[in-house]
């Protein structure tokens, strides 16, 4: 599938921009996805009423001490992210202990980016600090 922007992209830039990234577009495309995933895993399952699987599961007891359910949120955000942002594939998640300090959690994602004619493999770090927020770089 080639990577197209979000509608709320394309509607904030009208008709000067296509809706497809070409190969010269991956670091926009990678911004675009960026915030795309931190919508998504910033929100929480059975928050949206539309789709009961968008978000994912309270991750605070991971980062306040829970570290055997490391995981299970590995395969909880990597099904968030097959399912609800298909411009990536082959999606992996690892955990990655102790990266940020006591009081967080590092997930490392790796996935497929079509782009134009070539796919791309793009990393994405998240940090899970112990208010549940995730952040992405």
């Amino acid at each position: 599938m080639p990577a197209t922007r979000t509608l709320f992209e394309r509607l904030r830039r009208g008709a000067q921009v296509t809706g497809r990234f070409s190969e010269h577009d991956l670091d926009d495309l990678r911004v675009s996805i960026i915030r795309n995933l931190e919508r998504i895993l910033n929100s929480r399952e059975g928050m949206a009423q539309a789709c009961e699987s968008y978000g994912l599961p309270d991750l605070t007891q991971i980062v306040n001490g829970v570290p055997e359910r490391a995981r299970e949120i590995e395969g909880s955000i990597e099904r968030c992210i097959k399912d609800h942002e298909p411009r990536v594939s082959q999606v992996e998640v690892q955990h990655i202990p102790n990266a940020h300090g006591p009081m967080t959690a590092c997930f490392r994602i790796r996935a497929s980016v079509q782009a134009g004619k070539t796919a791309e493999e793009v990393w994405f770090e998240t940090v899970v600090v112990s208010s549940g927020r995730v952040k992405l770089t």
